[in-house]
C-alpha cells in the first residue's frame, strides 16, 4: 500500500513536508487519532479501504482505542516506522472537518473505490490540484472523519 501521510492541518503538514527544514530531533510524529462512536467498525474500515492492519488495541475504563499501520502483515505493520492511525472512541459530533488525516496513493480510482466498497464516501470527485499534476480526493470514513487522498504525479521518465 502506499506510505502514510498523516497529520492535523493539511496546508501546515503539506507545508512542512515540502520545506527542507527538519523537526527538531527530539520531535516525531507517532500517530493521528480518528474517532467514531463504533470503533471497532471504524477500524475495520480502515483495513478494508486502505490495507491497514491492527498493531495494539488498548482497553480502559470502558473506552478502547485500536492502532492501525500499514504493513503486507500484522508483524510488518508492527515492526513500521510510519506514524499510525489511533481509532478512539468520539461521543460527540464531527463538528470541524479541517483535521484530517492525509494519504497518498498511487491510484486514485482505485483507492476511491476502495473507499465506497468498505462503507465511506467521496466528497466530491477527485480532481487535478492546480497546474501541480496532483490529483486531491476527499473521502469521508463512516465516522464522518475527512480523508485526503493525495496522488503526486508520476516522475517523468528520462
Amino acid at each position: 500500500m502506499t506510505r502514510l501521510m498523516t497529520g492535523v492541518g493539511a496546508l501546515v503538514l503539506l507545508a512542512g513536508l515540502w520545506s527542507a527544514q527538519a523537526a527538531p530531533p527530539s520531535v516525531a510524529l507517532s500517530a493521528t487519532r480518528v474517532g467514531g462512536a463504533d470503533v471497532p467498525a471504524l477500524a475495520k474500515f480502515y483495513e478494508d479501504a486502505f490495507g491497514l492492519k491492527e498493531t495494539r488495541r488498548l482497553e480502559f475504563s470502558g473506552n478502547m482505542e485500536i492502532f492501525l499501520n500499514f504493513g503486507e502483515s500484522v508483524e510488518a505493520a508492527k515492526a513500521s516506522t510510519n506514524p499510525q492511525i489511533l481509532v478512539m472512541r468520539r461521543a460527540d459530533d464531527l463538528k470541524d472537518p479541517v483535521p484530517h488525516l492525509l494519504f497518498d496513493v498511487t491510484d486514485m480510482a482505485a483507492t476511491a473505490g476502495a473507499v465506497k466498497a468498505a462503507g465511506g464516501k467521496l466528497d466530491g470527485e477527485p480532481r487535478p490540484f492546480g497546474n501541480s499534476g496532483m490529483m486531491i480526493g476527499v473521502a469521508i470514513d463512516p465516522a464522518g472523519n475527512r480523508i485526503e487522498l493525495i496522488q503526486r504525479p508520476k516522475p517523468a521518465k528520462p
